[in-house]
């Protein structure tokens, strides 16, 4: 379960906020408090006619979803437009076993399914253009081959034409793409025969019905006095430029709760059945003005006028929302800008009660998508800003557990967030009771995918360019600081250590000539290096070593007090003498140290104690020197 208090139900479905998903929804929400089911709607926005990235990325939902969680699952095969989707989504039906599942708004002999019957359904619209006009000559604009829901009233056309006994040439039928914008190609397929016109088109969809009307009226045909154009699913009721459809209503709210009710059975009784359960809603046949048999009356008109003005209102402020939010988030440079942004923008969408960002990986790294981990990094709840928990918990369970409320259930809509090949994690919202997802809802979504691939390349670009300073003040051979990098460190807090003691400790390495011309240039870096490692050993925190020229160190020392100098050269001496010991070469490395203390006064300089150090060595050099003679 994700949760803990109630059980959780898992909802895939694509391309949102269409008429259906309206009653879906409102159905959903009504059936999971009645029943007392949280439910987690799994969304892509997926079309048919694009092949974006945008879209292949969104097939990681399959991948996210944790099917093996979840204590139902309802799937909508036929809003993933695109077939190598529906094919995957089937695959991951096929794979899980450990939970019933429904799918709604399909027929399948594999799975338990509540559906419209469509062949009854479109049965009756073909059967009302014979018996009820006579027509005879009836043709089909048919939808994408790849869509089940489309074979099936096709097959059912062919039937109702058969029992009538009239015939169906090759020609009487046309494939579209189930959207508006094939009615030109289906006006030429059609109409083009001037001996063999059609006295009525039956569409297999709404949408496409409209495309083809528009194209008649275009080319001088008159609906329904020259030709009956009927459609399916009764979505469109907002186009006064067209004569309202004669076209099948399904029953989708039915639809949702066959399939709560389904689903809740199983659940309880803990079993899924012996054979899959297929229960055909009959859908019912609306008889509009395409046809001749209906007409709007003034009164639809007016309430559609004034519908259409609230709409219009509301989509020009949802665009400047969107506007400003999209200008606001583009200027986001890490999580925090983001946050700030999405907590200032939540009037503007007052209708999510909840949303919450979360992104793969630790609060250390994100995001990561290879993770196994989740964190939280932005929590809206009941309208107030919760901050940003970067609470992590593990992949599989989803959702955090602020989330869960004691009270009541709640149905989340969760979106992937990602950007070309990159996926961050996904956003969950949660709407206040009786409200569903707006156009708002995606379009949040793309603008914080956007918002958080700015980030990750402006990450890159601050990393890239610490990368590069570091390289300007580092010296590449030993991975001590430079004479640059040493002034970068010291420089800023200088003026804060007057009045403690510092120390600087200058190193210059032994017999560096006579390793050179014994050993060649090799034995000479490789006698640098290994100063370098013994200065570097011994740095505690508080201490900063450099190599200065070629053969040159310097260590410098914040806090030099009680001997940290002495004990400083010890441990290098110490260092040196371990790393001699390892390397077992030819010849060991020595190197000679002098070091300065001073209690540093606001006449002091940097170079003035690096050169008192300089000269201690010179000291400790010459007293060498000396014995050796």
């Amino acid at each position: 379960m994700i949760f803990t208090k109630r059980k959780t139900i898992g909802v895939f479905i694509s391309k949102m906020f269409k008429p259906f998903d309206d009653a879906f929804f409102k159905a959903l929400e009504i059936e999971s408090k009645r029943l007392d089911y949280d439910v987690v709607v799994f969304t892509t926005a997926g079309y048919y006619l694009t092949t974006s990235d945008y879209d292949i990325q969104e097939k990681n939902i399959l991948k996210l979803a944790p099917t093996a969680k979840l204590d139902g699952i309802i799937a909508v095969p036929s809003t993933y437009e695109k077939g190598e989707f529906r094919n995957m989504m089937y695959e991951m039906l096929r794979k899980q076993n450990d939970c019933p599942l429904v799918l709604v708004r399909e027929e399948s002999d594999e799975f338990n399914c509540i559906y419209t019957d469509n062949n009854g359904a479109m049965r009756k619209v073909i059967k009302h253009l014979i018996e009820d006009h006579g027509l005879k000559n009836i043709f089909f604009h048919s939808g994408d081959s790849d869509n089940p829901e489309m074979d099936l009233r096709l097959s059912a056309f062919r039937q109702e034409m058969e029992e009538h006994g009239l015939s169906v040439p090759d020609n009487h039928i046309f494939p579209g793409n189930m959207w508006t914008n094939c009615g030109e190609k289906a006006y030429k397929a059609f109409f083009s025969d001037p001996d063999d016109k059609p006295e009525a088109v039956a569409c297999a969809n709404d949408y496409m019905a409209m495309g083809l009307i528009r194209v008649l009226r275009e080319n001088g045909y008159r609906v329904p006095e020259n030709v009956i154009v009927t459609g399916f699913d009764n979505v469109v009721d907002w186009c006064v430029d067209v004569p309202s459809l004669t076209t099948i209503q399904p029953d989708y709210s039915g639809m949702v709760k066959n399939a709560m009710e389904l689903l809740d059975r199983y659940i309880r009784e803990g079993e899924n059945g012996d054979r899959p359960v297929r229960i055909g809603l009959k859908g019912e046949l609306v008889c509009g003005e395409s046809c001749g048999c209906g007409k709007r009356s003034g009164d639809y008109f007016r309430s559609l006028s004034e519908r259409a003005i609230a709409v219009v209102e509301n989509a020009n402020d949802q665009d400047a929302a969107m506007n400003n939010m999209s200008i606001d988030l583009s200027a986001s440079l890490d999580l925090k800008e983001l946050h700030n942004v999405m907590i200032s923008k939540r009037t503007e969408n007052p209708i999510v009660r909840d949303h919450y960002i979360c992104l793969y990986g630790t609060p250390d790294n994100l995001p990561d998508e290879e993770s196994d981990k989740i964190c939280l990094v932005h929590a809206i709840k009941d309208h107030k800003d919760m901050g940003m928990p970067m609470i992590c918990y593990n992949r599989r369970s989803l959702l955090p557990l602020m989330a869960e409320r004691d009270d009541e259930a709640q149905v989340f809509y969760l979106k992937l967030l990602h950007q070309n090949d990159h996926n961050f994690g996904y956003s969950i919202f949660h709407y206040d009771e009786g409200e569903f997802p707006s156009r708002c809802f995606v379009q949040t979504n793309v603008l914080l995918s956007i918002a958080l691939e700015n980030i990750r390349r402006n990450r890159e670009l601050m990393m890239l360019y610490e990368e590069r300073r570091l390289s300007s003040i580092t010296d590449m051979q030993t991975g001590l600081l430079n004479r640059r990098g040493f002034l970068e460190q010291i420089e800023p807090i200088w003026n804060t250590l007057i009045g403690t003691e510092i120390a600087f400790i200058c190193f210059d390495l032994d017999n560096l000539k006579m390793i050179n011309d014994t050993y060649g240039h090799a034995g000479g870096d490789y006698a640098i290096n290994l100063i370098g490692s013994a200065i570097h050993e011994a740095l505690k925190p508080g201490m900063y070593g450099a190599r200065v020229g070629g053969d040159e160190f310097t260590v410098f020392i914040q806090d030099a007090s009680d001997g940290a100098a002495e004990r400083y050269l010890k441990d290098f001496e110490k260092a040196l003498f371990r790393l001699n010991r390892e390397n077992d070469s030819e010849f060991e490395v020595s190197a000679s140290g002098g070091f300065a203390v001073v209690k540093l006064s606001e006449k002091d300089t940097i170079k003035d104690c690096v050169k008192a150090s300089d000269r201690e060595l010179y000291k400790v050099k010459t007293a060498k020197k000396s014995e050796e003679e």
